[in-house]
């Protein structure tokens, strides 16, 4: 077996971040025609808002092949894997989810919360 080194983060490192979203019992509790008409054009429009950040979707997960309803064992239901060039850039990802716009604030329907690292050298090369 070779050996292998750890390797350290540097300050030019991209950042890799984890958003942990689940919608909310309001998401539940709103009729279809709120939901087609206004959250999820909001909800699209709020992915476009992080794209434009210069954030770049790597992956996404959602979880509802086998769940339903809100989400009890995990507290969380889809997973948006992110690489972003500065911490600034997660934080205006949750600002904005807390912003009203066109009526509609986010977190009302939906919580995300974000864990930020670097990528894993083991399985990534730099």
């Amino acid at each position: 077996m070779s050996e292998v080194e750890m390797v350290f983060p540097d300050e030019g490192s991209p950042l890799r971040a984890v958003f942990l979203g689940a919608m909310t019992g309001a998401w539940y509790e709103a009729s279809d025609d709120v939901r087609r008409s206004r959250i999820l054009p909001r909800f699209a429009q709020l992915v476009e808002e992080w794209r434009q950040l210069g954030i770049r979707v790597l992956a996404t997960v959602d979880d509802d092949l086998l769940m339903v309803g809100e989400p009890r064992s995990t507290g969380y239901t889809f997973y948006v894997i992110v690489e972003l060039q500065r911490l600034e850039d997660a934080v205006a990802m949750i600002q904005r989810i807390r912003e009203t716009v066109d009526g509609v604030r986010m977190d009302e329907y939906v919580r995300f919360e974000a864990r930020v690292g670097r990528p894993f050298f083991l399985l990534e090369s730099a």
